[in-house]
């Protein structure tokens, strides 16, 4: 199965930075921006083309939701950082060690679980455990589906949707990290 991401990461590091004065008026727009838009129209797309497992991106962050959407199907999931979306500025954020508290105790939790690419910058970890406010849809499905997928989010008017990742066995860690 591909895992499919409708909303880029982001909104706890930003709004962190945002209480902090640390960030810019255009990042903060960015952000709401992205909170604001409702998963509705993405749940029924997916709903249309089907999906095998959904969970939303909130307070755990991308990789805690993904623990548990893998540890409830018996599955390990391959997530690759590159194709993960931002909000423009959440990067250069948290290369200023602007991170909410909830985000490092989410990567504490994680860690146990991955492993993660020596190559990968620690700011990597922090963004992917990120605690999402109003975050997106993590949805697991055949490839096949993946276009029917995309295209029924289009229509939708979903953007900034990525694949992000791919469900494997179960092997020495619940979630591979690479770049």
């Amino acid at each position: 199965d591909q895992l499919v991401l409708t909303k880029p990461l982001g909104t706890g590091i930003i709004t962190t930075a945002g209480k902090a004065g640390e960030a810019d008026p255009a990042t903060l727009s960015r952000a709401i921006e992205v909170m604001s838009v409702l998963n509705k129209a993405a749940s029924e797309a997916m709903m249309e083309v089907g999906v095998n497992a959904c969970t939303d991106i909130t307070g755990f962050g991308l990789l805690g939701h993904l623990q548990t959407m893998v540890e409830a199907s018996g599955v390990a999931a391959r997530i690759h950082f590159s194709r993960v979306p931002l909000i423009q500025g959440t990067w250069d954020l948290a290369l200023q060690s602007i991170v909410p508290a909830g985000t490092v105790r989410n990567l504490r939790s994680v860690e146990k679980i991955a492993s993660w690419d020596p190559s990968l910058a620690p700011e990597a970890r922090e963004v992917l455990c990120d605690a999402q406010t109003s975050g997106g849809l993590l949805m697991s499905l055949p490839p096949e589906r993946v276009p029917r997928l995309m295209e029924a989010l289009s229509q939708r008017g979903v953007t900034g949707v990525a694949i992000v990742g791919e469900i494997v066995e179960r092997g020495a860690s619940l979630i591979e990290v690479l770049p």
